[in-house]
C-alpha cells in the first residue's frame, strides 16, 4: 500500500515533468487527479486504496513511457541511452532552478552584464576578421598586429569556455551551442593561433578559416532579445530566421507560375511566326529555362520595358502575357507573401513577448523563493511568520533582500507590508512570498475581474454595515429620548416628593405625643371603616391581620413615639 509520502513524490515528479516540458498542464492536471482519488479513498477503505493507488501509480508510468516511445526514432533513442540523457539534464535544470544559489561566481558568469561583454567581445573580433581579411599580405606590421589580436581573443575566448563550464558542470558539455562554441574555437582560434602557426606553416593559408568565427555572432540574438531598445533589431532577425518555410512555399508557389508563363511564352511567342527570328525572341524565349529566367527578370521589374516593347510591337499578345504575368506573380503573388511574412512576424514578435514574460516570471519565482528561504532564516520566534518589526529588521539589514527587492522592482518596503497584511499584523512567510509573486506578476484580465468582484463585495458588505450603523444610530438616538423623558419624569417625581416632605414636617408637632391604646385602637377602627369599601372580597383578611396583634401592643407599650423629637421639648399633648 502507498502511503501519503510516495503519493506526494508522485505528485511532485508530474510538476517536474510539466516544469521540464515533457507534460502539459491539462495532463498534469489529470494525472493528478488520479493520484488524488487514490489518497482520498485510501482514508476509507485500506483495499480500495491499494488499488487505487497502484492503478494510479501504474497510469503514470504507462503514460510517461507512451509520450516518450511512441515513435521508433524514439524507441531507438531510448535504447541507445539520448532519451535518459536527455530526461537527467531537464531534471537536473529544473532542480537547478528551485536551488537557492548565492555563490558570486555564478552570478557573474550568468549575469547580463557577462554576457554583454563577451558579446562586444565577438564583435570586435568580427570587427578586426574584416580589417584582417583586407590586409595585404606586404604589410607586416599589420599582420603582426593581427596575431597579436588573435593570440588576445583566442585567450579571452578560452577563458570563457572554462567558465560557463565551471558554472554549469557536466550538464554544459550535452547542449548543441555549447559543442558549436568549441568546436568554432578549437578549429579557428587555438589550432590555428597555437599550433600551426607556431609549426611555421603560413598565416594566410590559415586566414580563411577565421572567417569562421563569423558565426558565433549568431549568440548575438539571445542578447540583443533581452534589452529593450534592441527590440526592432531582433524583430528583424527573427523575420529572417522565421520566414524560412514561408520563402520554401514562395519559391514553390513562385517556380510553378514562371514555369507555367514560360511555356505559354515559348509557345505563343518563341514560336511565333512573327517573332521567332526576332534577336530579342532568340535571346529571351528560344527555350523554357531561358524564358523562365526573362520572366523572373520582368517579375523583378528590371528593364521589362525594354523586353515588352520590341516584341509587343511584333505579336500584342506577348505584350498582354508579360503584362499579366507582372500583374499575377508581382502585385499578387509577392504582396501576398509580404503579407504573410508580416504577419509572421508580429505572430513572433507575439510568441517572443510571452516567452519573455515567462523567463522573467521564472526569474521572479526564483527571487521570491530567495527572500522565503532568508525570511525564514531570520524568523527569529520560529513561528513560520513574521510580524512588522522583523520584517523591518530583516530588509534593513540584510543586504541581499534589499537587492532581490531591487530586481523585483520594490521601491517602498512598507508600502509592499500593507498590501499583503490583511490587518492582524504578521504574515506568514508563505503568504508573503505568494504575495510577492502576485505583486511581480503581469497583470492579466482575470486579475482584474477578481479585484473588480472582490471590490464590488466589498463595496455592499460596505453598505450593509452602513446601513445597519444608521439603523443603531436611530434607535440610539430613541432610547436617549426616552432617557431624557425618564429623567425629566424622575425630576419632577423628586421635586414633588421634596415638596411634600416639607409640608408633612410642618404638620408634625415638634413636642412628645402621648397615645392611649384604647384611643389607638378606636382611631384604627375608624380608618378601616372608611377603606372598608375599598378592599372588596379580601376586607375578612385584611381585618383578621389589621386587629390582630391590637391586644399584645397595648400590653407591651403604652406610649408611642412616631417621630423623634428634642428632649429638650416639655409640652405634652393629650389626644383626648
Amino acid at each position: 500500500m502507498h502511503s501519503h509520502e510516495e503519493i506526494a513524490q508522485a505528485v511532485a515528479e508530474v510538476d517536474l515533468r510539466v516544469k521540464t516540458g515533457w507534460l502539459s498542464k491539462e495532463e498534469a492536471h489529470k494525472l493528478k487527479t488520479l493520484l488524488k482519488m487514490g489518497q482520498t479513498i485510501e482514508r476509507s477503505t485500506d483495499k480500495a486504496s491499494q488499488f487505487w493507488t497502484h492503478n494510479a501509480d501504474v497510469l503514470l508510468k504507462q503514460y510517461l513511457l507512451l509520450r516518450e516511445e511512441n515513435t521508433p526514432g524514439k524507441k531507438f533513442l531510448t535504447a541507445i541511452g539520448y532519451t535518459w540523457l536527455q530526461r537527467q539534464l531537464k531534471e537536473a535544470d529544473a532542480r537547478k532552478s528551485e536551488e537557492v544559489n548565492t555563490s558570486l561566481f555564478v552570478h557573474v558568469v550568468e549575469s547580463d552584464y557577462f554576457e554583454s561583454a563577451m558579446g562586444l567581445v565577438m564583435l570586435a573580433n568580427a570587427i578586426m576578421i574584416g580589417f584582417q581579411v583586407s590586409s595585404t599580405e606586404e604589410d607586416e606590421s599589420s599582420a603582426e598586429l593581427y596575431a597579436i589580436l588573435d593570440f588576445v581573443f583566442t585567450v579571452i575566448f578560452v577563458v570563457e569556455l572554462v567558465l560557463r563550464y565551471c558554472c554549469e558542470g557536466w550538464r554544459w558539455w550535452f547542449r548543441g551551442s555549447n559543442i558549436f562554441d568549441v568546436v568554432v574555437v578549437l578549429a579557428t582560434n587555438v589550432i590555428p593561433v597555437w599550433i600551426l602557426v607556431p609549426l611555421g606553416i603560413d598565416p594566410a593559408l590559415i586566414r580563411p578559416f577565421a572567417v569562421l568565427r563569423l558565426f558565433r555572432l549568431v549568440k548575438l540574438m539571445k542578447l540583443i532579445r533581452k534589452y529593450r531598445s534592441l527590440r526592432t533589431l531582433w524583430n528583424l532577425f527573427q523575420g529572417v530566421l522565421g520566414s524560412g518555410k514561408i520563402l520554401l512555399y514562395t519559391v514553390l508557389v513562385m517556380g510553378t507560375t514562371l514555369f507555367i508563363w514560360s511555356v505559354l511564352a515559348v509557345v505563343l511567342i518563341g514560336q511565333d511566326p512573327r517573332t521567332k527570328d526576332h534577336p530579342d525572341v532568340i535571346l529571351y524565349f528560344s527555350n523554357v529555362p531561358d524564358a523562365v529566367f526573362t520572366l523572373f527578370q520582368i517579375v523583378t521589374l528590371d528593364s521589362w520595358s525594354a523586353i515588352a516593347r520590341p516584341i509587343g510591337a511584333l505579336n500584342p499578345l506577348a505584350a498582354l502575357l508579360i503584362g499579366m504575368n507582372i500583374v499575377i506573380v508581382e502585385i499578387c503573388l509577392l504582396n501576398l507573401v509580404t503579407a504573410t511574412i508580416v504577419n509572421a512576424a508580429f505572430q513572433r514578435q507575439q510568441d517572443d513577448h510571452e516567452m519573455v514574460a515567462q523567463e522573467q516570471k521564472i526569474k521572479s519565482d526564483r527571487l521570491i523563493e530567495e527572500v522565503r528561504t532568508l525570511f525564514m532564516e531570520m524568523d527569529k520566534s520560529g513561528t513560520g511568520s513574521l510580524n512588522y518589526e522583523e520584517y523591518l529588521d530583516a530588509v534593513s539589514e540584510n543586504p541581499q533582500i534589499q537587492t532581490k527587492f531591487t530586481t523585483l522592482e520594490i521601491e517602498d518596503a512598507e508600502e509592499l507590508w500593507e498590501l499583503i497584511d490583511l490587518g492582524t499584523g504578521s504574515i506568514e512567510v508563505d503568504q508573503f512570498a505568494q504575495g510577492l509573486r502576485i505583486i511581480a506578476g503581469e497583470v492579466k484580465a482575470k486579475d482584474l475581474f477578481t479585484i473588480n468582484r472582490r471590490v464590488g463585495n466589498a463595496l455592499r458588505r460596505l453598505q450593509a454595515a452602513v446601513y445597519e450603523m444608521e439603523r443603531q444610530a436611530a434607535v440610539a438616538d430613541q432610547m436617549q429620548e426616552d432617557i431624557h423623558e425618564v429623567t425629566r419624569q424622575l425630576t419632577k417625581s423628586t421635586t414633588n416628593l421634596v415638596n411634600f416632605m416639607r409640608n408633612v414636617h410642618r404638620c408634625i408637632p415638634r413636642g412628645r405625643v402621648l397615645l392611649r391604646p384604647d384611643k389607638a385602637d378606636e382611631k384604627r377602627g375608624e380608618i378601616f371603616e372608611k377603606v372598608k369599601p375599598l378592599l372588596g372580597t379580601n376586607m375578612g383578611e385584611v381585618s383578621r391581620l389589621f386587629f390582630s396583634n391590637r391586644g399584645k401592643r397595648a400590653v407591651q407599650k403604652q406610649h408611642v413615639n412616631l417621630i423623634g423629637t428634642s428632649r429638650k421639648q416639655e409640652n405634652d399633648i393629650d389626644l383626648e
